[in-house]
């Protein structure tokens, strides 16, 4: 391992603030893609020194000074602030007084850690509306007209088991989009019957130290039914189905989160490794991963309570890196820029993402490819999802070169699961709604997802090493080729549909 860069020199290079960080973090050297590299880098970035990497966070800001001091080792260019390798976007925050906290429904206040949860409202404390039932909470749903200044009410399915716990959570993303996108004065989540006191209890102690752009809360399905007896509907044959028209319920809801509000610049991380071609080293493919995690929340049965995200996305980071590390030692570059981005947020609904693709620095309409890595060092040791393979040539050059390379070890698979449209879930999807040809490779979930247990000892670092050596040959083909990314049939029909919100 080598030594970093010199303290003036990153002092020059990083933003007031990050530069001070700097002396603890380790370095990494061999410009190979190395099992024994890619498990140091997690190990720090998923150390409890960073308390999970929460958006915003002090744990946050050192991995962003780390990933920016190693861009700089490498000599890539900076393509952030003001020279820097840090983007920052604003991000409004919230903290919870949980004296204040409370959950009406019409004449009746819930038990708030046993029968509600809520997430602090990052603009505005509390909010009372009537409230109108909308259906189920799924990826692409969107209110109608009726809904403005009331209180959207959804039912989200299933509980937080390790098989569902990311569409869950996708799925809470969607419903608050879907409120703010559509003017609700605030979000309701009915919970699925099975969701026990318990976790309910679990989510409120995790929430307490998240937000949301509007008053959210969870509420368990028998503390809600008879608002919806009131209204003469069966709330379990509601969900069974979904209702021909909106349900408008009794009397009013009151959501007061107990949000002590502030603002944040939070950053992404940025560089460019320049094209060797006159002409295509104006186009670029982008790496992408996200370098925050959900920071500290409710202790686990031993007592842990930090959310380490060695895998979600620790591993991402990880390999962007060590791509980064790997493209800038090479003595020729390829014929297109390659850019490797760092991005906080994707943990609040995709933010830094959706930031860089509207302020860009490079012309949007230059970036031609988007390869993004999340959730990359578990599970199967020869395997990686391709989450929309058939989407974009992307997809089908990754499969030609596992095929065509066996050395590398590994096999692209297409979504085992495509009914939980996993495409529209991360940060590639930022680059797609652009009409960006994006591709997005995962290992799939596993029990320790968003749990303390998601621990750097749980990492196979050697597959994800021959991941990374994937994703390498990839980003050099598509780097290299004569014709750009392209969209496939089945790529156009799933944006558009997508976009129809269907």
């Amino acid at each position: 391992m080598r030594s970093l860069i010199s303290s003036a020199l990153l002092a020059a290079l990083l933003p007031a603030g990050l530069a001070a960080q700097t002396a603890t973090l380790p370095a990494h050297g061999t410009p190979e893609i190395s099992a024994a590299d890619v498990h140091a880098r997690i190990a720090w970035l998923a150390s409890d020194e960073l308390a999970g990497r929460n958006t915003p966070s002090p744990g946050l800001e050192t991995a962003a000074a780390y990933a920016a001091a190693e861009f700089a080792r490498f000599g890539l260019q900076p393509a952030g602030d003001s020279g820097s390798f840090v983007q920052r976007y604003p991000l409004q925050s919230a903290s919870m007084d949980r004296a204040r906290v409370l959950l009406q429904l019409a004449d009746q206040v819930l038990a708030y850690g046993t029968q509600y949860f809520v997430v602090p409202a990052m603009t505005g404390d509390s909010t009372a509306a009537a409230a109108l039932y909308v259906g189920t909470a799924r990826p692409g749903v969107t209110l109608p007209a009726e809904a403005r200044g009331r209180i959207a009410v959804f039912a989200i399915a299933d509980t937080l088991s390790a098989a569902t716990q990311q569409a869950w959570q996708q799925n809470l993303t969607a419903a608050v989009i879907a409120g703010i996108s559509g003017g609700a004065a605030g979000v309701v989540l009915v919970l699925d019957p099975a969701f026990s006191d318990a976790a309910i209890g679990m989510l409120a102690g995790f929430t307490a130290g998240q937000s949301a752009p509007v008053p959210v809360a969870g509420v368990a399905h028998d503390a809600i039914a008879p608002l919806f007896a009131a209204a003469g509907q069966d709330l379990a044959r509601l969900r069974a189905a979904e209702p021909a028209a909106p349900v408008a319920l009794p009397g009013t809801i009151i959501i007061r989160t107990g949000a002590q509000s502030a603002t944040d610049r939070v950053p992404n991380i940025v560089a460019i490794l320049p094209g060797s071609d006159s002409v295509l080293k104006h186009e670029y493919i982008v790496y992408s991963a996200h370098i925050d995690h959900v920071g500290v929340g409710a202790a686990d049965a031993g007592g842990d309570s930090i959310f380490n995200g060695a895998d979600d996305d620790a591993s991402g980071t990880a390999a962007v890196l060590e791509l980064a590390q790997a493209f800038a030692a090479r003595p020729n570059a390829p014929r297109r820029s390659l850019v490797f981005l760092l991005v906080s947020g994707e943990e609040k609904g995709l933010l830094g993402s959706r930031w860089f693709v509207d302020n860009p620095p490079v012309p949007l309409a230059q970036i031609v490819g988007n390869i993004n890595l999340d959730m990359i060092g578990r599970n199967h040791p020869d395997t990686i999802y391709g989450i929309g393979v058939e989407y974009t040539t992307l997809g089908a050059d990754a499969q030609a070169i596992a095929r065509d390379q066996p050395d590398i070890g590994i096999t692209v698979a297409s979504d085992p699961v495509p009914e939980e449209q996993l495409f529209f879930r991360s940060d590639h999807f930022s680059f797609a709604a652009k009409d960006i040809p994006a591709l997005f490779f995962t290992t799939g979930l596993h029990e320790d997802y968003h749990r303390p247990s998601d621990e750097p000892e749980t990492i196979d670092a050697a597959k994800l090493a021959r991941v990374t050596l994937l994703l390498e040959r990839l980003g050099e083909q598509a780097a290299n080729a004569a014709e750009r990314p392209a969209w496939t049939e089945a790529g156009r029909a799933a944006l558009a549909k997508a976009r129809a919100g269907r």
